[in-house]
């Protein structure tokens, strides 16, 4: 199963993102449930990359991608808090949908406090 969890700390200023697991709805390179998990994982990733690129973000952001785990936590600067945030409640919303969807092979958590 794919776990994704939502972190959002406006006093610590630490958004983030966190995905564990695989789908398992079918074999390695078939999976359209990861697949789609993949997408919305590397295009965060890519956007926060991005908001760091533009001066954005307090410092780089923590972006760790490999197979079966993402981790994305960016701290933005006060004035692009709710920029950076909308991009993770993008993220968000895809994920909402997959696990509406597939809810056998993703669940979704959304908490008020980021992790590090």
């Amino acid at each position: 199963m794919i776990c994704a969890e939502f972190y959002s700390d406006k006093s610590s200023g630490a958004i983030s993102l966190k995905v564990e697991g695989h789908a398992g709805a079918a074999k390695k390179g078939k999976d359209i449930v990861c697949a789609a998990a993949s997408v919305l994982a590397y295009t965060a990733a890519q956007a926060v990359q991005w908001q760091f690129e533009d001066g954005c973000l307090r410092k780089k952001p923590r972006i760790e991608l490999d197979d079966g785990e993402c981790i994305i936590v960016a701290k933005p600067k006060d004035e692009h808090y709710n920029i950076v945030l909308h991009t993770f409640w993008v993220a968000q919303a895809g994920f909402h949908l997959l696990a509406q969807s597939y809810p056998q092979y993703v669940e979704l958590k959304s908490f008020g406090h980021a992790a590090e």
